[in-house]
C-alpha cells in the first residue's frame, strides 16, 4: 500500500510540475534556469521511481531508460512516504541523510524549489505551514491545478 501511495504522489508531483510550468512563472523561471535539457530521477530503494526530462524552454515529459543528470534515491519506503505525503520536508530528509543525491547539488536545488511550489498548490495550508519555510503566493486556484493535473 505504501508503494502505491508513493507512486500516486510521484505522478501528481510530475503532473503538477508540468501544469505549473505553463501556469506559474516561478516554475518556468526555476526550470529554465538550467539553460539546457536535464533528466532527473526520483526513486525509492525497493520501490517506485519516476524519471522526468526537462526540455529547455518547452516543459517536462516522463522518460524511461535514460541516464539521469540528477538522481535522488530515498533510502527507505518509510522515509519516502513521509516526504511524499507532506509529513516531512525535503530539507529535513536531506539534513537527516534519508536520501542520497547523485549529481550537482546546486542544480538539484532548483528541483527542490519546484517541489515546494507544487506542494503549495497541492497540499492544504496546514500541511505546508509545517514543511515549508514560507508560503508562496498562488497565481491560480488549487482546484484548477488539480483538474489540469488530472486531465492534462
Amino acid at each position: 500500500m505504501k508503494k502505491l501511495i508513493i507512486w500516486v504522489v510521484m505522478q501528481f508531483l510530475y503532473r503538477g510540475m508540468k501544469v505549473l510550468y505553463h501556469d506559474d512563472p516561478r516554475m518556468k523561471e526555476e526550470l529554465d534556469g538550467w539553460k539546457q535539457d536535464k533528466v532527473l530521477t526520483l526513486q525509492v530503494m525497493h520501490g517506485p521511481s519516476i524519471t522526468i526530462k526537462y526540455i529547455y524552454q518547452k516543459g517536462l515529459q516522463k522518460v524511461k531508460n535514460v541516464k539521469p543528470d540528477i538522481c535522488i534515491t530515498f533510502k527507505s519506503i518509510q522515509t519516502a512516504l513521509l516526504v511524499f505525503t507532506g509529513m516531512m520536508s525535503v530539507k529535513s530528509a536531506y539534513l537527516e541523510h534519508r536520501f542520497s543525491l547523485r549529481g550537482d547539488v546546486f542544480e538539484s536545488m532548483r528541483f527542490v524549489r519546484c517541489v515546494d511550489l507544487v506542494e503549495t498548490y497541492l497540499f492544504p495550508r496546514f500541511m505546508t505551514k509545517r514543511i515549508l519555510n514560507h508560503q508562496e503566493k498562488k497565481y491560480k486556484p488549487t482546484l484548477l491545478i488539480y483538474i489540469k493535473a488530472l486531465f492534462a
